[in-house]
């Protein structure tokens, strides 16, 4: 999928969530999984369970929830339609479970071996799972992570 179509399609299900509190778009590729992703998988054996990556109406609403609002914690709806095309350009890490892109702003959390539904049959996908505003500056910095190249 072009990058115009799955930027119009994330601005779409953010547009509904809003206004209906929910999105029945089905959860959809932004692109292929990153080659610096791949290699990591590779040489580290973690399953990456497709060779693209995906996002869902029910991760893109875990973002905007209202926990994370009152914490200040919720990304712009402008970084979220950006990501496909921006993760390219930020920080990859891996933290023992999963990937996270990070710009310093904000961190993007990848699972690589997600079990979700896509047309009601279960299916193992590398997958969006939440976003976060950052407020520590200094935690990639520690044991936790391992910065990928």
């Amino acid at each position: 999928m072009e990058v115009a179509k799955v930027e119009e399609l994330i601005a779409l299900v953010l547009l509904e969530i809003r206004q209906k509190g929910y999105s029945s778009i089905q959860p959809f590729s932004i692109g292929k999984v990153e080659v610096r992703m791949m290699q990591f998988a590779q040489a580290n054996a973690i399953t990456l369970a497709s060779g693209e990556l995906y996002m869902s109406a029910k991760q893109l609403q875990h973002c905007m929830r209202a926990s994370k609002a009152t914490k200040g914690l919720v990304v712009t709806d402008s970084d979220l339609i950006a990501f496909p095309q921006n993760r390219f350009q930020m920080d990859l890490y891996y933290d023992g479970e999963c990937f996270i892109y990070t710009d310093g702003q904000s961190k993007f959390i990848i699972h690589p071996n997600y079990k979700m539904k896509v047309n009601r049959e279960e299916v193992k996908l590398v997958n969006f799972i939440t976003a976060t505003r950052r407020t520590d500056k200094k935690e990639f910095n520690g044991k936790r992570y391992i910065k990928i190249q």
